[in-house]
């Protein structure tokens, strides 16, 4: 059942009601290098504790939904951390509090991301019945130098085993991570990857761009001059040649990380770019919900003790107005290939993207475009240096 939050703030609103589900699962067989994420390594007593405390939080979070009937989203992703991590008795535990609050029925797309080297058929085809029809694979690398640079645990053999025995499983939607823009990566390592990934018969992948986060192994690397990163140029390169390969290959880009075969374009991830409402639970997760944006603690024992204090965990909030909602909305539809239509984003949001001063600037400049259909879109020339062009929109 869905029910609309109302909120005085918007009265023309998109969707308030989360029809994503999002849950983040943190746990690691280790952490890799260039990571920031809330994760830790796993230990059992850990995670027999995080799965009370995060079965606290959702009965807490779907309670205020004011529902009369369970829980019912349309997409559901299992986040991390690698999910897989967790062994079969606790996917168990954790499915079977899952779906003491949410009825699974209405699903059209569940995901979890796995790691190759926590992935077996066993586990595999416990999570295909429990629901799970799309696995999201962190290959990173085929080559076994980036994959000991990133800190990964498994190697380039494990990465294509797994999306062979997803196959053998019974998975018909498989999407594959990439990493591009790496400290010693060569264009022709990145090239051997994107072809191994297509080879395999990948559905979906997502092919990010290195970021040196404060407080990684990696990122402290490059300040005491042992790594040093490939020049902004060099990375251009990199996003260029992901952009062209996958696109040939017949996996076109529809967000600024995402290539997909028609029809296999991620729906979860569509809500966050089309800036609707959704609920995020455990460790650092996000929700939007009725306007109010807030994120859970990132440290783990004050997201549990606090989970179990009360059953909610969250660190901070905020109620955006509709100017801040439209802005929002505006950089967030713009990260698509398939741009923003004026007219219709100045009737829903109330807000006129053609008097947006960076917008003629950029068209003259070709770094944005106008579609044959109208719309508004950042062009292939631009997407290497999207995040620029977006902020300017904030």
């Amino acid at each position: 059942m869905t029910v609309a939050i109302e909120s005085p703030l918007i009265t023309n609103a998109a969707q308030t009601f989360p029809e994503g589900l999002y849950v983040h699962l943190p746990f690691c067989a280790a952490i890799c290098t260039y990571c920031d994420f809330a994760s830790e390594t796993y230990a059992a007593a850990r995670a027999q504790r995080y799965l009370k405390s995060l079965e606290n939080e959702l009965r807490v979070r779907v309670a205020e939904l004011g529902l009369t009937e369970k829980y019912a989203p349309r997409t559901v992703f299992l986040g991390g951390g690698t999910p897989s991590a967790l062994n079969v008795a606790e996917l168990t535990t954790f499915f079977d509090l899952l779906k003491r609050y949410v009825d699974l029925s209405r699903v059209d797309e569940f995901t979890i991301e796995a790691n190759p080297g926590s992935t077996d058929a066993q586990k595999l085809e416990f999570l295909l019945n429990q629901g799970v029809k799309r696995i999201s694979f962190g290959v990173q690398s085929f080559q076994p130098h980036l994959l000991k640079l990133l800190g990964r645990v498994h190697g380039a053999d494990q990465g294509r085993e797994a999306v062979t025995l997803a196959r053998a499983a019974g998975y018909d939607n498989v999407s594959v991570d990439l990493m591009h823009g790496l400290p010693t990566q060569s264009l022709d390592d990145l090239r051997r990857d994107l072809d191994e990934a297509v080879a395999l018969g990948t559905d979906h992948i997502s092919a990010y761009g290195l970021i040196y986060e404060d407080g990684t192994p990696l990122k402290s690397a490059v300040q005491r001059g042992v790594i040093e990163p490939l020049t902004p140029d060099v990375e251009g390169e990199h996003y260029r040649t992901v952009m062209e390969t996958l696109d040939k290959a017949g996996l076109p880009q529809y967000e600024i990380s995402n290539y997909a075969r028609p029809g296999r374009e991620s729906l979860h991830n569509l809500i966050y770019w089309r800036n609707e409402a959704y609920l995020g639970v455990g460790v650092s997760a996000a929700s939007f919900v009725g306007f109010l944006r807030s994120t859970n603690q990132y440290e783990m024992d004050r997201y549990m003790a606090d989970s179990e204090k009360n059953g909610h965990a969250t660190a901070s909030s905020e109620t955006l107005d509709s100017a801040a909602r439209a802005r929002e909305a505006l950089v967030l539809e713009l990260r698509l290939r398939r741009g923003v239509d004026a007219a219709d984003f100045l009737k829903r949001w109330d807000l006129d993207l053609i008097a947006q001063p960076p917008l003629a600037k950029y068209l003259r400049e070709g770094l944005m475009e106008q579609l044959p259909n109208g719309r508004y879109r950042i062009s292939r020339q631009g997407m290497p240096v999207a995040d620029g062009i977006l902020s300017e929109f904030v």
